[in-house]
């Protein structure tokens, strides 16, 4: 069977998986939210987003295999805390799919019980966007009935500050090459300390992508970086994970008490 015709195969039998990973607040500990991805079947050579997007986008299928992973993402989201966000992934080359026709998510919250402000949509910067007037235009839709933008993969590419200045996001999500080190590399840690402030005055979140160690933990904390996510609270996996007790013991043993520990480890 050749990618495409598994691609097909994929979107007729509704086989992606939606996999979760905590987002958590690193002034006290508690999740925040978590950023949904899509996994195609284990046993497949797109089991793995990059190859399963770059398909859709090959075959001009990125709205429909959008609409099906952000099917599953508030699916298996619906009975999560009503005060976490969801952050689901938004191809900034969807707009262009001839099949885009927005508003087939309002209906598919409410279906769920959820609504627009738990939701989170991120832009990743790995693809450009060569027309913001129509991007915007197409984000108003989204902005008008309550949901949130965030910016990923920020420091990744050459167009994170036009995409802010152009997009004012409600969110910054640093990219894992600036995250990586920062404990070991003062340009980093300045870089990353400027971008907490300026994220401050622009009223603005900035998460921390791709934290793995508990060095770099208590860096990107020490910097004033309020969220962070990544491989030291727990890896991507289908339903909600918790956090180990282990890292809110090591990091927030003065700040949260008892109570959320059992919770975390429970």
């Amino acid at each position: 069977m050749t990618q495409q015709e598994e691609f097909y195969s994929i979107l007729a039998a509704g086989k992606l998986t939606a996999y979760y990973q905590p987002i958590v607040s690193l002034s006290d500990g508690r999740i925040y939210g978590y950023e949904a991805l899509a996994r195609g079947p284990a046993s497949s050579e797109l089991a793995m987003p990059d190859q399963l997007w770059a398909v859709a986008e090959q075959e001009k299928r990125l709205y429909a295999l959008e609409t099906l992973a952000r099917k599953r993402a508030v699916e298996g989201f619906a009975q999560a805390n009503p005060a976490w966000k969801l952050f689901i992934n938004l191809n900034a080359n969807v707009i262009y799919d001839p099949q885009f026709t927005p508003g087939q998510t309002l209906a598919l919250l409410k279906e769920h019980g959820l609504t627009p402000e738990q939701i989170v949509f991120e832009i990743t910067e790995r693809q450009s966007i060569t027309d913001f007037a129509a991007f915007k235009q197409a984000l108003s839709h989204y902005r008008c009935q309550g949901y949130k933008i965030a910016i990923d993969d920020a420091g990744a590419g050459y167009s994170s500050l036009q995409a802010i200045a152009e997009l004012r996001p409600d969110y910054i999500k640093i990219d894992r090459s600036i995250i990586r080190g920062v404990d070991r590399d003062d340009i980093k840690a300045i870089l990353l300390e400027t971008m907490a402030v300026f994220a401050r005055k622009i009223g603005c979140q900035l998460v921390a992508e791709g934290i793995e160690t508990f060095a770099e933990l208590e860096a990107v904390t020490a910097l004033g970086v309020p969220l962070g996510q990544g491989y030291v609270f727990a890896r991507p996996q289908p339903g909600l994970p918790s956090i180990s007790a282990d890292v809110l013991c090591r990091l927030f043993e003065k700040k949260i008490g008892k109570n959320l520990l059992m919770e975390a480890s429970g």
